[in-house]
């Protein structure tokens, strides 16, 4: 029931759009976090720049070398820099590794564990980030009961579960990435967030979802195992000065930006068709879904060819309800806060 998060599908690479626009407007606090980096021009390492939460590799691979481009412009690029592109270790690394070589503009090299722990050597890390990733728990600390969304839980306990779960995750990224950094080395993180108006982000999805598992022939033991290991924070939860001031970190700025989801945005301007709207859509909730509900089908000994139907069978349900009723199906909008923070110190515990 606890088990650690799992990766995303194959589909992924061409199905984060709307990763792609968070980590495009991310653009402008990366600039911010460049223009306050201090670098130490004595020393003959190189530069490290980290993104945690690879995925498949277009967006990450896209998005250091709009740093690296930066960098160039800022005149600090003082040594060849070295990028890290850090996920799990069941990733789909072969993916990466293509892409890396196909680009071949930088120095790019893999790290396969989980951002929660510490993934580089103390004070080599110049450049940290990460967008769309935290909020994705490092494990599941309970079923919900009546959803697949915890933030739809009738049970004040398990959203209590979920929160205190995210909470100590949030903890241990922030220590490690502060150990890793050295000096003036800077993070930058896009979080997805819950409206600030109290409204659920991803109501439509996550309701189609666990409506579409609940047409299907599950039983009740699958159905609660299909419980999504995230948690959308608030703006509270994210912006902790407690928690920046223990682990060192200076906050430069944070800002929360919400933004309208690209795909029913091209619809409304007639950029794409119903059909491709529907299709696109549950190819995109496939890409970062699958694994959950593939995972609850093989904790209750489904075999693999029955399987392989149910999930056909899901997601023909969802891209159906999509072509119904788009509105109702597909969220309009999204919440992030982007956090840029600077290491101005030792962490007070190690």
């Amino acid at each position: 029931m606890s088990g650690a998060t799992l990766g995303m599908t194959g589909l992924y690479n061409t199905n984060s759009k709307y990763q792609l626009e968070a980590i495009q407007l991310s653009i402008p606090y990366i600039e911010q976090a460049i223009d306050v980096l201090d670098l130490d021009s004595s020393s003959s390492l190189p530069l490290i720049i980290a993104d945690f939460g690879t995925s498949h590799g277009l967006n990450s691979i896209n998005i250091m070398k709009i740093i690296i481009n930066y960098l160039q412009k800022r005149k600090k690029i003082l040594r060849e820099p070295l990028v890290i592109h850090n996920d799990l270790p069941t990733n789909d690394w072969k993916s990466v590794i293509n892409l890396l070589l196909q680009d071949n503009s930088y120095h790019g090299v893999i790290n396969a564990r989980s951002f929660y722990e510490q993934c580089l050597p103390n004070n080599s890390l110049s450049i940290a980030y990460s967008s769309t990733s935290i909020h994705w728990l490092s494990k599941k600390p309970c079923n919900v009961s009546n959803h697949c969304y915890v933030q739809f839980s009738n049970n004040p306990h398990e959203l209590e579960a979920f929160q205190k779960q995210s909470y100590i995750d949030y903890n241990h990224f922030l220590e490690n990435r502060s150990c890793e950094l050295h000096f003036g080395g800077v993070l930058i993180i896009a979080i997805a967030i819950n409206d600030t108006d109290g409204s659920i982000t991803s109501r439509n999805h996550m309701n189609e979802l666990y409506t579409c598992a609940q047409s299907l022939p599950l039983t009740p033991e699958e159905l609660l195992d299909f419980t999504i290991p995230f948690y959308l924070p608030s703006y509270e939860e994210c912006i902790n000065e407690e928690l920046f001031a223990k682990y060192s970190f200076q906050l430069i700025n944070s800002a929360l930006v919400t933004f309208e989801t690209p795909l029913l945005k091209q619809w409304q301007q007639g950029q794409i068709t119903l059909e491709e709207l529907a299709r696109l859509n549950t190819l995109y909730i496939r890409a970062w879904s699958e694994s959950i509900l593939k995972q609850a089908f093989i904790n209750n000994g489904r075999s693999s060819e029955h399987i392989d139907d149910l999930l056909d069978k899901f997601y023909h349900l969802v891209e159906q309800r999509a072509r119904k009723t788009p509105h109702a199906a597909i969220d309009g909008r999204l919440s992030y806060v982007y956090v840029i923070l600077k290491k101005i110190g030792t962490p007070l515990h190690k």
